[in-house]
């Protein structure tokens, strides 16, 4: 686990107008929380806090924060917690710290770097990546930078999940172990051309079946007109026949 060094003091006053101050002096107010004292209210140089945070966004880092001489002076063992940014000009404004005990473990984010080009991507797979990071429960001295999850093997079709993760044995995973961290699937082209496809083979036996209905449907008209003809023609014989008796009289 990674240590950075950071300098602060305690500051004493609060408010908008204190904070205002500090930042035009190039100090970013901040509070340690966690403490047996409770919350204490510092201040720490914007380009140390820059510093940090480049460090900090390789990978999980405790910080030694050594506090000026005075009320609560002294060194402690920190972790970043959140930071506040300009919404505009996108600096940080306001710092929280967590400080901690390092034989009492912790619970932190452990980020995700995935490393390899699945082979399901040669063959036209899509990437898709679920999650970036875990939350992991150990010691301070055991929190892992990040986990890294080598996904070269991976074929379309093939999914890892957070049981599949390489977690040291002293680091814990929280959490649903089932949960989906990376995935290979088909792309959605193909997806839909499939079903496609079968609805059009699904259609022709429904035209053969129409044409079948009006065939059969033609039949009994066939027959029906020949019933019709049948009286008429049994008439005519019936009056040629009268009609020759007639002549033999």
């Amino acid at each position: 686990m990674a240590f950075v060094d950071l300098e602060g003091t305690v500051r004493t006053g609060a408010g908008k107008g204190v904070a205002g101050r500090l930042r035009r002096a190039q100090q970013i107010p901040a509070i340690v929380y966690g403490g047996a004292g409770g919350p204490l209210a510092v201040a720490v140089k914007t380009k140390d806090m820059a510093a940090m945070l480049a460090a900090q966004g390789r990978g999980n880092v405790l910080i030694t924060l050594t506090l000026a001489v005075g009320a609560g002076d002294g060194k402690r063992t920190v972790l970043l917690k959140e930071v506040q940014r300009d919404p505009v000009r996108g600096g940080v404004v306001h710092a929280d710290f967590l400080e901690i005990s390092m034989d009492r473990k912790i619970r932190v984010e452990v980020p995700l770097i995935l490393e390899g080009t699945p082979v399901g991507k040669t063959k036209g797979g899509l990437v898709e990546s679920h999650l970036r990071r875990v939350t992991a429960e150990c010691l301070p001295l055991a929190i892992p930078e990040a986990i890294r999850v080598d996904i070269s093997a991976l074929d379309v079709g093939d999914s890892l999940h957070v049981s599949d993760l390489p977690v040291p044995e002293a680091v814990r995973v929280l959490g649903d172990a089932g949960r989906t961290v990376v995935s290979v699937t088909v792309p959605a082209a193909e997806e839909e051309a499939a079903p496609a496809a079968a609805e059009v083979a699904a259609a022709e036996p429904e035209v053969l079946t129409k044409r079948e209905g009006k065939e059969e449907a033609a039949a009994p008209a066939e027959e029906k007109g020949k019933k019709e003809k049948e009286p008429e023609k049994k008439g005519k014989d019936e009056k040629k026949g009268k009609d020759e008796k007639k002549g033999k009289e």
